[in-house]
């Protein structure tokens, strides 16, 4: 009798969790259109100014860990709130920065802890806990919204930039990003609190029954997954090396990307509208990801995905040898599709392999990798370039983490303890 309500408020909630994302995530992949006013305005190098961006990623990761906690202990609604006043103090002193150790405390410390509380370790959690035969689908579709907010508030933000300045556009930022945040958490996410299903384990039901059809080894299936549990099998670390890797690419991409752009000929604005078409290639990208990978399974997915990244990068190379603007939008294809799988995939194999009640804090964990690859990503790349002068070197090696990654992910095989919908 309840099911079918249940269903339509669970794809609510989706769209709900796209939105918050698209929003939270704009001031992440914004900071390409920031770096190039900031470097303008007060003349840091482009590896000190990028070190805000990497403290960001760390801290992002490190909270996550914190966050997964407080999101299994309290419940998503409680935590996004308070994530979302960490966003406006935070972009509100951006807006005030003199120095780089203000940006770096500002932005990599307030923002970033904001960003995380209310982004995508409580959003992905929320999901875990609605779905399981179309867990991809919904995944791919709320780590779309990162993709629109791309589209969207970059070359916003740029406009903005260009009108009234970089300190105004962070006032402006700090003012309606965190109001949508708190309206969605009150309007949609106390409901949400009030109808989580009550899991079995925690009725007295056996933890054998909570195995599902898709189970492949029932011996690990059946234990009770904690973060320490996790931390002691190499399937956890090896995931952490694959998303590591995974992000150490994008994060120095979308970085540095507007830079060598602006460096090769191209308008700043130009070059917000290419960040903006990768997002509109992502968006499709991650729904297509997370789709195509309950069908035909994750490793399979993840290696296509990587293959784009390669070729993207491949792109970027040429690109600096013959400047064209139609190799500009080949690598928005490839390196947006790239970039799609390492988001959409990474909370879709943590959950085949690490399912139950301590998912949340265990995604946390694996995401302090994810911000380790990111900052260091955005630091090196903008180290290797004040040394050499070119980014070349840095795609050159970009290109051997993503050969990195596609191996970690098929070593740690999450196949092979449960199958997606599609092989059953």
């Amino acid at each position: 009798m309840k099911e079918e309500p249940t269903f339509k408020f669970d794809w609510i909630i989706v769209g709900v969790s796209f939105l918050n994302l698209a929003l939270v995530y704009a001031i992440w992949y914004s900071f390409s259109v920031f770096f190039v006013a900031i470097l303008k305005e007060f003349g840091w190098s482009r590896s000190l100014t990028a070190g805000a961006f990497s403290l960001l990623i760390i801290i992002h990761s490190i909270i996550g860990l914190l966050v997964g906690w407080m999101v299994d202990r309290f419940g998503p609604r409680r935590v996004i709130l308070l994530g979302s006043l960490f966003l406006a103090v935070g972009l509100t002193l951006c807006s005030l920065i003199r120095t780089w150790w203000q940006f770096y405390l500002f932005f990599g410390v307030i923002t970033a802890s904001g960003i995380s509380s209310t982004g995508w370790v409580p959003n992905v959690a929320i999901i875990n806990q609605r779905f399981k035969e179309k867990k991809g689908l919904a995944m791919g579709i709320i780590s779309s919204g990162i993709g629109i907010g791309i589209l969207v508030c970059t070359p916003s933000f740029q406009f903005l930039i260009n009108q009234i300045g970089w300190r105004m556009t962070y006032r402006i930022m700090a003012l309606f990003i965190p109001s949508i945040v708190i309206i969605i958490a009150i309007v949609f996410l106390k409901k949400f609190q009030k109808s989580i299903p009550i899991p079995l384990a925690e009725e007295g039901v056996p933890q054998t029954v909570m195995k599902d059809h898709l189970t492949v080894n029932e011996e690990w299936a059946s234990q009770t997954w904690t973060v320490r549990r996790a931390i002691a099998t190499k399937q956890f670390w090896l995931m952490g090396l694959s998303f590591f890797s995974g992000t150490v690419i994008s994060q120095s991409i979308f970085t540095h990307q507007v830079a060598f752009f602006v460096d090769h000929g191209i308008e700043a604005l130009f070059a917000s509208y290419i960040v903006g078409f990768i997002g509109i290639v992502s968006l499709g990208g991650k729904i297509l990801w997370g789709a195509l990978s309950d069908k035909i399974g994750r490793e399979i997915t993840f290696t296509i995905g990587i293959i784009c990244s390669i070729l993207g990068m491949i792109i970027l190379i040429l690109f600096s040898l013959y400047p064209s603007s139609g190799l500009t939008y080949f690598f928005s294809i490839f390196f947006g599709l790239g970039y799609a799988v390492t988001a959409a995939l990474p909370p879709l194999v943590t959950a085949d392999i690490f399912e139950g009640k301590a998912f949340g804090s265990i995604f946390g964990a694996i995401m302090v990798f994810v911000g380790i690859g990111g900052a260091i990503g955005a630091w090196f790349a903008g180290f290797i370039y004040d040394q050499l002068g070119s980014y070349v070197p840095v795609f050159i090696i970009l290109i051997l983490f993503a050969f990195f990654a596609c191996l970690n992910i098929w070593w740690a095989a999450p196949r092979k303890i449960r199958m997606v919908p599609g092989k059953r």
